[in-house]
């Protein structure tokens, strides 16, 4: 039965990785059905599985140089293009084409993912070998993918499909879906995946969805959506929940033991860590590949401990340059020291303090800012009005996360910063680049994506 078991596992992998881009008009060339798929929890597990790797290794969340945090931080003013990429240069100069082979590799690795979770969801539907303890838990992760998922598509490319099926006919002549329907169905998956998933994590460790990943990505979309009450509710649940404890040295947030992590990404092999520490960390100069912006780095306050233990100086006789170095193992270290981290304590009190700032909760919003500042070794904010604090988390959330799954560019996007922040360093900047292109081949085999995106 393990024999059998681990045969069917390899074709689940084939299967889901077989479906590229939600858009390919012919069906996947394995035949997998979905009885074989479901018919233990062993093998639904291992289908569900695969996708977490696949979030590691492509689309949105990637930490290769093909993810969002050095795509959108080579597009906002995060760091500084050097290197032989002519894609990735034309992220850092505003002039991408919808040719770019990164934009593709966007849209079709996360689509793929979300046709898998589609899979999931459709085969769990008709499973009746699968317990129903094991069958909500699993459905509740499928959905919360799903949501999370769209989430990135949504404000990266605008208008885009909200697609639930796996169903080609439909798939590949779909239509994309106004934006403020694809919030609602963000909203509508998250909140289903809520309502089933467990409080505890179906493994040992935090590399899978429990019920507070997706509370804590409903506090995102709440903020985003500017629903502060909902946003400071959901964040003040993450925050209270005992699972999480604050991580009080900035030295100890990135490695893989820190109470303070939602939800990681498993690096996949024991010994290995982090795509982010490849993708970003660099010895000597100059750099091949991009490095911070020297305006990010002055804009540290003095003695911000992130600023020395979150940022590597690397100078020569040519030069200083600066890399991230939240992730500081680019090598095999024997047991795995860093994780992926794509939820952790710092954002919610961060999402919490702007919406109480919203909600006119000033003392509220400075305790949650001030929980910020004294781990970095700060001083308590000044800030005492709506108005100055406000600029006050922004400015926060700027040293926090940066380079981390494009939230400064999305901070910039939301709160309609982008054009003031990006045109005076930016020469090839256009009001309309707060989105992204459809990727040319998309357009091309569905005529129902048309009209590609205002500025393309």
């Amino acid at each position: 039965m393990k024999y059998i078991n681990r045969i069917i596992v390899a074709i689940i992998v084939c299967w889901l990785y077989s479906c590229e881009s939600f858009t390919e008009v012919d069906t996947p060339q394995s035949q997998l059905t979905s009885p074989a798929v479901f018919k233990n929890v062993t093998t639904a597990n291992a289908a569900m599985a695969n996708i977490y790797a696949r979030l590691r290794e492509d689309g949105m969340v990637t930490g290769t140089p093909g993810g969002l945090s050095s795509l959108m931080a080579n597009y906002s003013d995060e760091m500084q293009f050097h290197g032989s990429s002519i894609d990735m240069e034309q992220f850092n100069n505003h002039t991408i084409v919808p040719s770019n082979s990164l934009i593709a590799s966007l849209w079709n690795g996360t689509y793929g993912e979300i046709y898998a979770a589609n899979a999931i969801l459709e085969g769990l539907a008709n499973s009746t070998a699968i317990p129903d303890e094991d069958k909500a838990r699993l459905t509740g992760e499928a959905l919360f993918l799903r949501g999370y998922l769209h989430f990135y598509l949504v404000n990266v490319f605008g208008d885009v499909p909200y697609v639930t099926t796996t169903d080609y006919n439909n798939n590949t002549t779909i239509f994309k879906t106004p934006q403020a329907q694809v919030w609602q169905n963000i909203i509508s998956d998250l909140t289903q995946a809520e309502s089933v998933l467990p409080e505890n994590y179906p493994v040992i460790e935090r590399v899978r969805a429990n019920k507070a990943v997706a509370t804590a990505m409903l506090s995102r979309v709440y903020l985003y959506t500017e629903d502060w009450v909902k946003a400071e509710e959901k964040a003040s649940e993450v925050i209270a929940n005992n699972l999480y404890s604050w991580e009080g040295n900035p030295a100890k947030e990135f490695l893989r033991e820190s109470p303070a992590i939602i939800w990681a990404l498993h690096p996949g092999v024991a010994g290995v860590n982090t795509k982010e520490a490849r993708t970003f960390v660099f010895s000597s100069g100059p750099p091949i590949r991009p490095s911070l912006a020297n305006s990010l780095v002055s804009a540290f306050e003095s003695n911000d401990l992130r600023r020395n233990l979150w940022i590597k100086t690397v100078t020569n006789s040519s030069g200083t340059w600066y890399c991230a170095f939240k992730y500081k193992k680019t090598a095999n270290t024997g047991t795995s020291q860093e994780y992926s981290i794509l939820f952790r304590l710092a954002e919610q009190y961060l999402i919490r303090a702007e919406a109480y700032a919203h909600l006119g909760n000033i003392p509220g919003a400075q305790d949650d800012l001030n929980k910020i500042r004294t781990r970095a070794g700060l001083p308590n904010t000044t800030a005492d009005t709506q108005e100055s604090l406000l600029t006050a988390i922004a400015q926060e959330r700027r040293m926090e996360l940066f380079t981390e799954q494009g939230h400064r560019w999305f901070d910039l996007k939301r709160t309609g910063k982008a054009t003031e922040v990006l045109s005076p360093i930016k020469p090839g900047w256009q009001n309309t680049q707060v989105l992204l292109p459809l990727p040319q081949t998309e357009l091309l085999l569905n005529n129902n994506l048309q009209p590609q995106n205002p500025g393309y």
